[in-house]
């Protein structure tokens, strides 16, 4: 079941996003859960754990896009849509890993084709798993739980939630199995850009607070892998 909220400053705006949501679930037969905020403090109180969350950008006493520094801050991982009147933010929004930039009025098209995509990611990750085995011990580890992974001496070492699991293999294979939500950012990294925080200057800043160089040669397909795992 996907835990949804909606925060809006605007009762009917909160409920208005609320029913064309729970029109489109209900069409595909998804369950759900749903929970309106209409003070953005009140969300930050809420230890609930969201899967997605409808933000408006323009609220009294803290605005959207500082709501959503803080909870990527406290470690929310939620699919992020900002649903506005305003045009002009949208570095902000890839900055908080923003699945989408809806503008109001809502389209209702619009709003399907993003929930499609929410839903599909959210199904991905909490499905796929990377199956280790060695000649001594073998493990199921999910995906969603790797913030990235480095090779030292032909050493793998996965950095995940749980701690770090060590184990001998090749980076490129080992690539080919985490799929297209990790990016090589360097000869010696991979990165999940599910767990990205912020990219500046040439460092990746990961949501546990992990800092991966990124090389001179693979900064393009950095920036065109994160602008692809947006879309």
């Amino acid at each position: 079941m996907i835990k949804i909220a909606v925060c809006d400053d605007e009762a009917a705006m909160c409920e208005q996003i609320g029913q064309m949501t729970a029109q489109v679930l209900g069409q595909w037969r998804e369950p759900f859960e749903m929970i309106h905020y209409l003070d953005p403090r009140d969300l930050l109180e809420d230890p609930s754990h969201l899967d997605l969350l409808f933000l408006d950008i323009q609220m009294p006493g803290l605005n959207g896009v500082e709501l959503a520094r803080r909870l990527r801050a406290q470690g929310s991982d939620c699919a992020i849509i900002f649903v506005t009147v305003l045009e002009d933010h949208m570095l902000d929004a890839f900055e908080v890993e923003a699945v989408d930039y809806l503008c109001k009025p809502v389209d209702p098209e619009r709003l399907k084709r993003t929930l499609k995509r929410v839903l599909k990611r959210w199904k991905d990750n909490a499905e796929k798993s990377l199956f280790i085995q060695t000649k001594t011990w073998s493990r199921n580890v999910k995906v969603r739980d790797i913030y990235y992974c480095e090779v030292i001496n032909r050493k793998i070492y996965l950095h995940t939630k749980s701690g770090v699991i060590e184990y001998y293999g090749r980076l490129k294979e080992t690539e080919k199995q985490l799929g297209s939500s990790f990016i090589k950012c360097h000869r010696s990294y991979l990165v999940n850009l599910y767990h990205l925080r912020e990219y500046n200057d040439g460092m990746i800043t990961l949501e546990n607070g992990a800092r991966i160089p990124v090389s001179r040669n693979q900064q393009q397909a950095l920036m065109e892998g994160m602008m692809q795992y947006m879309r």
